[in-house]
């Protein structure tokens, strides 16, 4: 074998290592994004926890839905617990946009995001909260909230029948 056959081998080696080690690069910037959409999907989880832990306290229950039937007769206290409630809510919703701008969070999930945000939307108390603190926010997020606001249909989300005064009744078995 002449040295300049020695030399085209090597080069094709060197080739076909480049091509393998692109391929790898590529397999790893793969598994890197789909580790980071896993990571954006888990901050939804934390967010819609932090709510669902908030809401399911007697008091963060009676809370939330006072100021969502009617933010007037919330005290000082109570719109400053619930406008900090809202403020970090808020604040992982615009973390989550950003993402799904990005293509980082999945595109499934941020329907369902935009889904729970907007029915927060619906409460009179996240509406003046909204008003007041939407400035806090960058504006691609206010415009998208602000879009929400003028766009997303309108639900009925805690209608209750009331209930009949019957007597249960007696077993017919005896």
């Amino acid at each position: 074998m002449t040295l300049e056959q020695a030399y085209l081998i090597a080069q094709i080696l060197a080739s076909v290592a480049v091509v393998v080690s692109l391929i790898f690069v590529g397999l790893q910037l793969r598994h890197n994004s789909e580790q980071m959409r896993i990571s954006a999907s888990t901050g939804y989880y934390e967010i819609y926890r932090d709510h669902m832990a908030f809401s399911n306290t007697e008091e963060g229950t009676k809370l939330f839905l006072k100021g969502f039937e009617d933010y007037k007769l919330l005290t000082l206290n109570e719109r400053t617990r619930l406008f900090a409630f809202y403020a970090v809510m808020t604040r992982g919703y615009q973390v989550l946009h950003y993402q799904a701008r990005k293509r980082i969070f999945d595109a499934e999930l941020w329907e369902n995001t935009q889904n729970h945000l907007a029915d927060l939307l619906l409460s009179q108390a996240y509406m003046a909260f909204w008003q007041t603190r939407r400035h806090h926010f960058n504006t691609r997020f206010q415009a998208f909230v602000d879009d929400l606001i003028a766009n997303y249909p309108k639900r009925e989300l805690f209608y209750a029948e009331k209930q009949k005064n019957t007597k249960p009744e007696a077993d017919k078995s005896t």
